[in-house]
């Protein structure tokens, strides 16, 4: 997961601190940066509002501090299960993709459980029981599509009866067979037709005739005849029997109270959870799943990467700067109190306006500054200058905001005094 770098002023998000992040952003962005997002932290000011409006660009998002959240290190491209699924499907993502549980969705992407591999044990191990020898009794009815799909099987007969729970082996005499069968029960035969015609003469739903076997036009007339449906499939009984006690759904197998977190989640506060469950599935307001947090996730989390403008002291920093990955600061203030572990970009200069460093580093790198970004700077100089009064104005200041006036379009005088009123 790409992390995002994000451009952010102080706490006291002014003109010139908003209009900072912008255009450095902005700048990062046309050198190629994909994943850099300007912020500030606070309310819009007015005079902040009204400069933005008036270039027709959106303000920068409010990032309120800086520690992980959930959105930050989660994944994001889920593999998951649909609550008509099988079992066998989950199984095979399961291994495939070496995870210990799934979240299962419905059709609006809502979760609606959690299927594991500890779910799928209990049902292998459901299979080795005595009991199970002849016939397996599932909890929930067998779905025709899932059957289908897990015998790779061939409808020979659609049927219009719904299908049972239980999954009987013809492997006995028609006199055993006839004491064995109830109603609904989805019938696993070979090639003996004595046992196939019985099957359907007492109830079953479905007929599967196993090892390719050929169905007679006899057994197809009395199955049409009992509303039954009739598979075929080139697997053995043996190996039959077994992928059909997964076709169970995954709806019917999932764990349908489970805990889950969301994008805005704080990591710590969820750290605790995730320690006790190996993952967690990652929902918006409407229970729609949007990532999926694992251990191995919080194990690899890595901190915010940030840009620091129009300041460099802690106490004026968003919160949570220290257990950020500091990138840079860009400020026309004192050297205060930040410290760092290693080198970064640090430019401070004597001028009046951060915004006046911006404008130069396009200066510097050749790329043109669009009319718009030219604006929101020339707007940052003027509010930070007292349009280009105050004692801490530098003649680099006001060459700079002639030059962005030109390219906004805006009377320097003008501008001023609509932004300072």
């Amino acid at each position: 997961m790409t992390r995002p770098i994000y451009i952010i002023g102080h706490k006291h998000s002014d003109m010139d601190s908003v209009a900072s992040a912008y255009a450095y952003a902005r700048l990062l962005q046309l050198q190629g940066g994909k994943h850099v997002t300007p912020a500030r932290s606070g309310e819009l000011r007015p005079e902040v509002d009204f400069v933005f409006k008036r270039f027709h660009i959106e303000p920068p998002q409010v990032l309120s501090d800086l520690y992980l959240q959930v959105r930050d290190v989660m994944e994001s491209n889920v593999v998951v299960i649909h609550t008509s699924q099988s079992l066998l499907e989950a199984t095979q993502l399961l291994q495939k993709h070496s995870y210990r549980s799934l979240p299962v969705i419905d059709a609006h992407k809502q979760v609606q459980g959690v299927i594991t591999q500890e779910d799928v044990a209990k049902q292998f191990s459901q299979q080795l029981t005595e009991e199970f020898d002849s016939s397996v009794d599932h909890f929930a009815p067998l779905q025709r599509e899932n059957v289908v799909r897990v015998l790779k099987g061939r409808v020979l007969l659609e049927g219009q009866r719904e299908l049972g729970k239980r999954i009987l082996v013809a492997a006995m005499e028609s006199q055993t067979l006839r004491t064995a069968l109830e109603p609904g029960d989805l019938v696993v035969t070979g090639d003996l037709q004595s046992a196939q015609a019985t099957a359907l003469e007492h109830g079953a739903s479905a007929l599967v005739v196993t090892d390719g076997a050929a169905v007679t036009e006899r057994i197809l007339a009395l199955a049409r005849e009992h509303g039954a449906m009739v598979i075929s499939t080139t697997y053995r009984t043996f190996t039959a029997v077994r992928l059909l006690s997964m076709s169970v759904s995954a709806q019917a197998m999932m764990k349908r109270q489970f805990p889950f977190c969301h994008p805005e989640d704080y990591l710590d506060d969820i750290r605790p959870e995730l320690l006790q469950n190996n993952a967690l599935p990652v929902v918006d307001s409407k229970r729609r799943l949007v990532g999926y947090l694992s251990r191995t996730d919080l194990l690899n989390a890595r901190p915010k990467q940030v840009y620091l403008v129009d300041h460099n002291e802690r106490s004026q920093a968003v919160d949570g700067i220290e257990e950020a990955e500091l990138l840079g600061i860009i400020d026309h203030h004192r050297v205060a109190d930040i410290s760092t572990s290693r080198p970064i970009l640090f430019r401070v200069e004597p001028v009046g306006s951060t915004s006046t460093i911006i404008a130069t580093f396009y200066q510097e790198e050749n790329i043109p500054l669009p009319p718009e970004v030219a604006g929101i700077l020339l707007g940052g100089i003027l509010s930070d200058t007292l349009v280009l009064r105050s004692p801490t104005c530098t003649p680099r200041d006001k060459r700079i905001a002639t030059e962005l006036a030109a390219l906004a379009g805006e009377d320097v005088e003008q501008f001023g005094q609509e932004i300072n009123s």
